[in-house]
């Protein structure tokens, strides 16, 4: 968990979600694309897409960017997995040191990437917490307790955990999760608390989505990440618990 050297070019990923969003998926691309490639601090970086099953144009206009445009790598799901599978599989995929979890709705700006580096002199994960959310009072009040359940369960401040965010590649490596929702990314953010990653929030002001549709807030999902936030306080606590104490005093005679 060394910090970076700041003089030292990064290696990056920067991975995307693309669902449903062939009006402004190919601006995007290209957008980052030209712009990461002006950075001087950066060593090597690849963009990957990874289209969920898309219903419209949106998996053939990536793939068409990727081979236009170098650094650009197109993943496609045989049909649509929603954003928790989506995400799992674009960090599987990253091999860069360090990952940038963006979006393709253009409601963050690539630019804020650059302004989040310098802060991994500190942290291992950098979330670009959003200072104005487009949502409505419902919306709202998911948002906050999304946030505020890993607080009140496990002792863990997540900031805005369904945000873009900067990670250091081996967080991801790292941990196993038992998630099966977009809770994943507060579980990922709880485990690499708990095992001593520093955690830090960079606030953003964002666009509101210009393409796509937000799903997160429909029952079926909210349900699911219920069951979560259930499954990862068990793991924790009583799994976790039950295995320690059945190893028993060490050789020496002292806890493990």
């Amino acid at each position: 968990m060394s910090a970076p050297d700041l003089f030292s070019p990064f290696r990056l990923s920067v991975a995307a979600p693309a669902f449903n969003e062939a009006a402004g998926s190919e601006a995007v691309i290209a957008n980052w694309q030209d712009y990461l490639s002006t950075q001087p601090n950066l060593a090597t970086f690849e963009i990957l897409v990874c289209n969920d099953g898309s219903a419209d144009r949106t998996g053939r206009i990536i793939e068409e960017a990727a081979r236009r445009l170098p650094n650009i790598r197109t993943l496609n799901n045989p049909r649509n997995m929603g954003i928790h599978a989506t995400f799992e599989r674009l960090y599987r995929e990253a091999s860069k040191d360090f990952v940038f979890l963006n979006s393709t709705d253009r409601q963050w700006e690539t630019s804020i990437l650059f302004e989040m580096l310098p802060l991994t002199g500190d942290f291992d994960i950098v979330i670009a917490a959003r200072k104005n959310k487009h949502y409505g009072a419902n919306r709202r009040l998911i948002s906050w307790a999304f946030n505020a359940l890993p607080t009140l369960l496990f002792g863990v401040k997540t900031y805005d955990a369904g945000a873009v965010k900067l990670v250091r590649r081996e967080i991801i490596e790292r941990f196993e999760l038992v998630s099966r929702s977009p809770f994943s990314e507060a579980e990922r953010l709880i485990r690499a608390s708990r095992a001593g990653y520093r955690i830090g929030c960079y606030p953003v002001t964002v666009s509101d989505r210009q393409t796509g549709r937000a799903r997160g807030a429909r029952p079926r999902a909210l349900a699911e990440a219920f069951k979560d936030v259930v499954r990862v306080w068990w793991d924790l606590r009583i799994r976790r618990a039950g295995r320690e104490s059945s190893r028993g005093p060490s050789a020496s005679g002292s806890p493990r």
